[in-house]
């Protein structure tokens, strides 16, 4: 296959093209700090919270790899071209969701919302990181992965700041409200939350339109193009693609789970349990249809299954011939996504108790007097002041949460494309080592620290560590995968990050519940242990002789 010569773009070419990487990290941003407070608002516990965010490592396993086989497969000029017609559509979806996600009245309907706007989100998301590696040459992948992770900490830094300047411009707290609102069936979701959802679905569409008005594509050449007229003549349209592998993906496990749970009823008291065995049914009902597909080529019937969960394939066979270096770096990333999903579920309620001093206790009793509330019982004065109390220094948790969070964020918009030199003189690698250690110091300094403005020190290493860990694996990674395949082999990265969430999401309610006291302070000093895990494995990252940045890379 001919090989396209690609040019080497402006320093504003490459800003626009990632622009739209701004709007997708806001809705991000406000993933990371606000939807787990808002479930705590709606009446969730700490250790429900795991299985609650369920949505983003289940999305972005299934969705990211299906979205980059077919771009990969796509080439629409009347749409943009191969990876625009899909983050636009993401766009439109994430932006959709976050309009209506502070309306959420109770938690079942937000828990829904953040399914639908995880969906969105990874859409755009696996297109865009291989749009980067599309338009640009190996000089200056490094480059182009750095500036798209200068946007994902200016997005993710207005997300964050926009909650904490709201929550002190906004915030009106006066005594009997939270039990006004209550009373008239509306949510205790802050109204001042509502202004940072919409300031991001405006950023969302806004930035991906202008990345799409401003990059063109680099057409296929014209025996490329041949090649996916070819493999689409028998192929259903990308939307029946998508709708299709998600209803075979699905529909077994779940009727199997809902069959084994009424077989034992108390599967249904167990959450996590159950959705372990659906995540193990599910697994295995994937290697079966694999293998039904692979030995039956003869059979039209199973071939026009086969046709239909072609991406799904497509991922399958990329991960069988995937490079060591990506073997490697998903042990890294077992340890850094678990932890980066811990610290975002717990920092807050880490700040009800370390800066605000709300106990386990504290909570229960307010859990306890909202649940009599809406019950319909009559509310002492002194309950209902203490309810509006703890309300109260919850939404200043969660406004200096954003705080803290934007900070780190705007840390790795200014330290971003300064990596860039620091991994050419000294190695991608090193940099990326030595970025894993000053997270976990952060994280493990972080429930030790009382003052809150000290607490915006840890946030300058976390702020460093994950500009690092935006951009340079990407980077690495985009060197050693080959570029027919780049668009699959960016949504198997994803898989390595979502992966780990997922084994958070079903493990970690019970580890808090059960071995850190439900203290959601622990949870952060566990979450440190894990980046300095991730760390010790990164040494093992070795790019082949012919990538290497520097000799410190091998």
């Amino acid at each position: 296959m001919v090989k396209i010569t690609k040019p080497r773009l402006s320093f504003w070419q490459i800003w626009n093209m990632n622009v739209g990487f701004f709007g997708i990290q806001f809705s991000f941003g406000l993933q990371q700090t606000a939807v787990s407070p808002i479930f705590s608002f709606l009446g969730a516990h700490h250790d429900e919270l795991p299985l609650l965010n369920l949505a983003g490592p289940v999305t972005g396993l299934l969705i990211q790899p299906i979205i980059g086989a077919i771009s990969d497969k796509t080439w629409s000029p009347k749409w943009g071209g191969r990876r625009k017609p899909f983050f636009l559509i993401g766009a439109i979806l994430a932006s959709l969701c976050l309009f209506a996600f502070p309306f959420s009245p109770e938690l079942w309907f937000a828990v829904g919302l953040l399914w639908i706007l995880d969906a969105g989100n990874n859409t755009a998301m696996e297109p865009y990181r291989a749009f980067v590696g599309d338009k640009l040459p190996d000089s200056q992948l490094t480059f182009g992965y750095q500036m798209q992770s200068l946007f994902v900490g200016a997005g993710i830094t207005l997300a964050n700041l926009s909650l904490f300047m709201f929550q002190h411009w906004f915030s009106t707290p006066e005594t009997g409200g939270l039990f006004d609102a209550a009373n008239e069936g509306a949510s205790s979701i802050p109204t001042w939350v509502y202004y940072s959802f919409f300031l991001g679905a405006l950023a969302s569409i806004g930035t991906v339109m202008w990345s799409v008005w401003k990059t063109p594509e680099i057409p296929p050449t014209d025996e490329e193009l041949q090649e996916i007229k070819r493999h689409n003549e028998d192929t259903p349209a990308p939307i029946i693609q998508i709708l299709s592998v998600l209803l075979v993906i699905f529909s077994v496990p779940l009727l199997l789970g809902y069959l084994t749970a009424n077989i034992f009823p108390e599967l249904w008291h167990n959450t996590n349990l159950l959705v372990v065995i659906m995540l193990v049914y599910a697994f295995f009902w994937l290697y079966f249809l694999y293998r039904l597909i692979k030995k039956n080529t003869d059979n039209r019937t199973i071939q026009k299954l086969g046709d239909t969960l072609d991406p799904l394939l497509e991922a399958a066979e990329a991960i069988g011939e995937m490079p060591g270096f990506l073997w490697k770096l998903a042990a890294v990333y077992l340890f850094q996504w678990y932890a980066l999903f811990v610290y975002w579920q717990f920092m807050p309620p880490m700040l009800r108790t370390s800066l605000y001093g709300i106990s386990n206790e504290d909570n229960a009793r307010f859990d306890s007097i909202m649940e009599s509330f809406r019950g319909g019982a009559e509310i002492s004065a002194q309950d209902m002041s203490f309810a509006e109390q703890i309300q109260s220094l919850a939404e200043q948790a969660l406004g200096h949460a954003g705080l803290m969070n934007g900070t780190y964020n705007f840390v790795t918009m200014l330290v971003a494309l300064a990596l860039v030199p620091m991994a050419a003189k000294i190695g991608s690698k090193l940099v990326y080592v030595v970025c894993l250690f000053l997270t976990g110091i952060a994280m493990l300094s972080m429930p030790f620290i009382a003052n809150k403005w000290l607490l915006l020190a840890p946030m300058v290493l976390f702020g460093i560590g994950w500009a690092a860990m935006m951009g340079i694996p990407y980077a690495m990674v985009s060197k050693v995968i080959p570029e027919e395949r780049r668009g699959v082999y960016m949504g198997i990265v994803n898989m390595m990050i979502v992966i780990p969430m997922l084994i958070q999401t079903v493990s970690f309610g019970p580890i808090i519940k059960n071995f850190l006291n439900n203290d959601a302070t622990w949870a952060i000093i566990f979450a440190g242990v894990f980046f300095i895990v991730a760390g010790i494995f990164a040494i093992r990252l070795n790019l082949p002789k012919d990538k290497l940045d520097t000799s410190l890379d091998a």
